[in-house]
């Protein structure tokens, strides 16, 4: 059975990459699989999409903010005008199916799907869900949920799904000798993977750099850093590296961060669903530092869910230098066995078939209509 299908989500990683992964299972699925993908032109996801060979339409969107202001009444003049929109490219489209992954470019498409009877998923990536997907929960067909401390946030109690979180590679890559000189790294060094999300992050890229530099007596001829920037930061880092080190190799963003993830020993990254869960499947340990400003602080409430499993070491952002991160560093660069413990930890958070699992409910939903 084939299906036409709609997914919608967007703004950050976090959003668009679950979706990207279920695009993929439903292609592996049947290679008759039609889908279409709806996002915003500014997001990240009018950059991702076409670029993973998949069709995207554009809507309008905007996100509603937490506080009585005029930007609010734009938003809403702005949502009408994608209710419009989405309707037109269902009705035009016609899907089977809608799949919502988050972030406000989804409401109006999941929303119009639904109250045109179809049938209708969303995926939730974090612990605490966002605005969009506590308001579509009331009407969708299931709620697929990344972490089981989410239920309490829903009362549909009935549609909650755990799944965990689809990745956005299938198939785990395994390091060899030609990742390492791709990233001009040292094969006989042990690696620590730095990033801060889709867009990079400056303060974890300045305290790695002062950290690393205190301690780098310890590590130099033991481990080295390879450091995603983000595209804004990467002159910058560069400079303030300068030519002559044998610790850092730096790229200003990923698309493939598998290949990055296979050689790593050790992260210190956000603690975006997406992040944790892609960590997780290569069974990384991890320093996190959750972005403050994430709405509900809910990289936070995720980096806890890892640190409480023995999986990761928790730093935020307000406690972050150089300073403090060297000294968490050393520490776990000290004691081996901590970290194998970490990592054997880490390991057993995975859910690598997520996407899977979504897709055969899905199947299973389709099948009974």
């Amino acid at each position: 059975m084939s299906l036409k299908v709609v997914i919608s989500g967007g703004g950050t990683g976090g959003h668009i990459y679950p979706g990207i992964s279920l695009a993929y299972e439903l292609k592996d699925r049947n290679a008759n699989n039609d889908i279409i993908f709806v996002g915003t032109e500014r997001g990240l996801e009018s950059k991702v999409i076409p670029r993973e060979g998949f069709k995207f339409i554009k809507i309008k969107a905007q996100g509603i903010q937490r506080k009585i202001c005029l930007e609010n009444l734009i938003a809403i003049i702005i949502f009408f005008i994608s209710l419009i929109q989405s309707y037109k490219i269902i009705k035009n489209y016609k899907p089977d199916v809608v799949i919502g992954t988050g972030g406000y470019v989804s409401g109006s498409v999941v929303l119009m799907a639904a109250l045109l009877g179809i049938p209708t998923f969303i995926h939730e990536q974090n612990v605490i869900p966002g605005i969009t997907n506590k308001f579509l929960s009331h009407m969708v067909k299931a709620i697929f949920l990344s972490f089981d401390q989410s239920r309490r946030y829903f009362k549909k109690k009935s549609k909650l799904i755990l799944t965990g979180n689809p990745i956005r590679f299938k198939n785990l890559e395994h390091v060899n000798n030609k990742d390492y000189q791709i990233f001009k790294l040292n094969s006989f060094k042990k690696t620590i993977l730095v990033f801060g999300g889709s867009k990079g992050a400056a303060s974890i890229n300045r305290a790695v750099v002062k950290g690393v530099n205190l301690i780098k007596g310890f590590i130099k001829n033991q481990w080295q850093v390879l450091l995603i920037s983000g595209s804004d930061d990467y002159e910058k880092i560069i400079e303030i590296i300068g030519k002559d080190n044998n610790i850092f190799s730096v790229e200003p963003y990923l698309y493939n961060i598998e290949k990055a993830y296979s050689l790593a020993d050790l992260a210190i990254c956000r603690a975006g669903a997406t992040t944790l869960a892609e960590i997780s499947t290569y069974g990384l340990p991890a320093i996190l530092i959750p972005y403050p400003h994430a709405t509900n602080n809910h990289q936070e409430i995720n980096a806890r869910v890892l640190e409480r499993e023995g999986a990761a070491e928790l730093i935020l952002e307000k406690d972050l230098s150089g300073k403090k991160l060297a000294k968490v560093l050393l520490d776990l660069l000290k004691n081996k066995n901590q970290l194998e413990i970490m990592a054997k930890k880490s390991g057993e958070l995975s859910n690598v078939n997520s996407a899977e699992k979504i897709v055969n409910l899905i199947y299973e939903y389709i099948k009974k209509i």
